[in-house]
């Protein structure tokens, strides 16, 4: 898309700029809308019973802050960077705004790194949409009863990472293995049969029991790659997923202009550009302004 400066309305901006405001009008009420959804979501969650927490907090769902204060310093001087390339392009230094234009497509490029190492993080330890156990002591039967299929298969879940952590490991040389083996392997017999180490019987864990047993081993060892319960957390993970998805596409987007601006421009172009490079800069300050938002609400509410 090439946007010519010479491509006038009856207002004082061109058309290219015009329709990047319309577009942009129409992306804050999309956000606006996304951002009113998940804010009421949470607000509506039930609450899971005396003394849990309605709403997963930073540490449960391994949500970094400084994370993210990293990326958005990054995202920051990405838009900064391409409103250097914009002056610079309109002062006929080419080479600087070629410069600058790199420089704001690494820094995007950098931000989508470090939110894919974010995901990672998530799915190691379990934190996607419906994969989540929920359930808790302390809960009302209700709530556990409507969580029953959730509890049971949290229950499949945590026994097949507690096989493949304890791959290898029997009752004969369990002496032999360190704490972590040790504890992730009493656990894993409690799942199968209700039996401890010993071969002594013990009733069967029940989702929400064994789930207190899992936070309180990963509060031990957070390195155990077992997926927490967490009370409301299928929720939360979709509106995490939801507002840092939107957003990781719209910086994809917003990538892929400037890149084909900065291609052209190797190529002697960029002059010609001037217009589409304005109204895409429009696109990524937008963009920037969008995180700047998500930020807080993701990270510290």
């Amino acid at each position: 898309m090439i946007v010519s400066e010479n491509t006038t309305t009856n207002l004082p901006i061109s058309n290219g700029k015009l329709a990047m405001w319309l577009f942009l009008a129409t992306e804050v009420m999309f956000f606006t809308g996304l951002l009113a959804t998940c804010m009421l979501l949470r607000e509506s969650a039930p609450i899971p019973g005396a003394g849990i927490p309605y709403w997963p907090n930073q540490k449960t769902v391994h949500v970094e802050p400084w994370l993210g204060a990293v990326n958005t310093v990054i995202l920051i001087c990405s838009s900064l960077a391409v409103l250097l390339s914009i002056n610079a392009l309109k002062a006929h230094k080419i080479s600087s705004s070629l410069f600058f234009l790199g420089t704001s497509l690494i820094l995007g490029t950098v931000f989508l790194g470090v939110k894919a190492f974010e995901y990672k993080g998530k799915f190691a330890h379990g934190i996607i949409p419906g994969k989540i156990g929920e359930c808790l002591p302390g809960m009302s039967v209700q709530r556990e009863k409507l969580l029953q299929q959730n509890g049971l298969a949290y229950v499949r879940k945590v026994q097949t990472q507690l096989r493949i952590i304890c791959a290898g490991v029997t009752n004969d040389n369990l002496k032999d293995q360190s704490d972590i083996i040790k504890n992730a392997y009493g656990l894993y017999l409690l799942t199968l049969d209700g039996k401890d180490s010993q071969n002594d019987y013990m009733r069967p864990l029940s989702p929400a029991q064994l789930g207190e047993k899992v936070n309180l081993l990963l509060a031990e060892y957070p390195q155990l790659h077992l997926p927490p319960a967490i009370p409301n957390g299928n929720l939360w993970a979709s509106c995490y997923f939801a507002l840092t998805g939107v957003h990781a596409i719209h910086v994809l987007f917003g990538l892929a202009f400037m890149l084909g601006i900065f291609v052209k421009g190797l190529f002697g172009n960029l002059q010609s550009m001037e217009g589409t490079l304005e109204v895409t800069g429009l696109y990524w300050h937008f963009v920037d302004l969008v995180w700047l938002v998500l930020y807080p609400i993701i990270y510290f509410l």
